[in-house]
């Protein structure tokens, strides 16, 4: 019997035909290697299995996907709707388009940054900026306050971020603020303030968030839906209690109008 043989990229049989030997040439090997393949003819199950985890690892962990966008440092969700965090900067432009924003309030005067206008004009962003010192420089006016409260409580101007350069001390003051008025108690306050400000807390904004009073301020007493819980109850039990009583008068009313009849 002759034996034959047959060649086609890089594969060889050789012998007979129930004797095959397949191998794989340099090129085709060197391909696999470029590709993180593993060799599963020539290695041990145990060997492949390895490589086989050590492939995984290397896409899952060292050579991680990248992200299609970042949020801005100090980025945090107040309320629906509301967002803080530090100055934006280009890279966080895409990350902020999904936020849909309808108004910026920025709380330091400075040059903006490259870009910044653009994107603000591209996505016909309300851009309000409010020159405030730093908070460990002065107290911050009244009137500053009151005028920022009057953009960053209207939900007519939600999805609102505010922000300042770190979205520490200024922002979480007013962030603060907001949240006296909201009527929540002040260690919640200064702890979400801390929070922010870490791991430079100032006691100078400790002091204000403790003695800010929301009465300080015209016009920013709690709507409906801010009203303590247990205030809406009494008044809803005091409407029920007059309910009935309208309901049982006028009954024996009646009742005492068909029994003299």
């Amino acid at each position: 019997m002759l034996p034959w043989q047959y060649q086609h990229r890089g594969w060889s049989r050789a012998s007979s035909p129930n004797h095959v030997v397949a191998t794989l040439d340099d090129e085709e090997a060197q391909r696999s290697r470029s590709l993180g393949m593993v060799d599963i003819r020539t290695k041990s199950p145990e060997v492949v299995l390895r490589e086989a985890y050590v492939s995984a690892m290397d896409i899952a962990v060292e050579r991680p996907l990248p992200l299609a966008s970042k949020p801005p440092t100090n980025f945090a969700v107040v309320l629906p709707g509301l967002y803080r965090s530090a100055y934006p900067e280009a890279s966080d432009f895409p990350f902020m388009r999904t936020l849909n924003l309808k108004t910026i309030v920025t709380l330091v005067g400075k040059e903006l940054p490259d870009g910044f206008q653009q994107f603000v004009h591209a996505n016909r962003i309300t851009h309000q900026i409010f020159d405030m010192a730093g908070t460990k420089k002065a107290v911050i006016p009244i009137k500053t306050m009151q005028s920022i409260l009057s953009i960053v409580n209207d939900r007519k101007n939600y999805p609102l971020l505010v922000h300042c350069n770190q979205g520490k001390h200024r922002t979480g003051c007013v962030i603060g603020v907001l949240r006296k008025i909201n009527e929540w108690d002040t260690t919640s306050i200064v702890q979400e303030y801390s929070k922010f400000a870490e791991p430079k807390v100032r006691d100078t904004d400790v002091r204000y968030l403790t003695d800010f009073k929301p009465s300080d301020i015209p016009g920013t007493m709690p709507t409906s839906r801010q009203v303590p819980y247990v205030l809406r109850t009494i008044y809803g039990m005091a409407m029920l209690a007059s309910f009935t009583l309208y309901v049982w008068i006028y009954s024996s009313t009646r009742l005492l109008l068909f029994s003299t009849a």
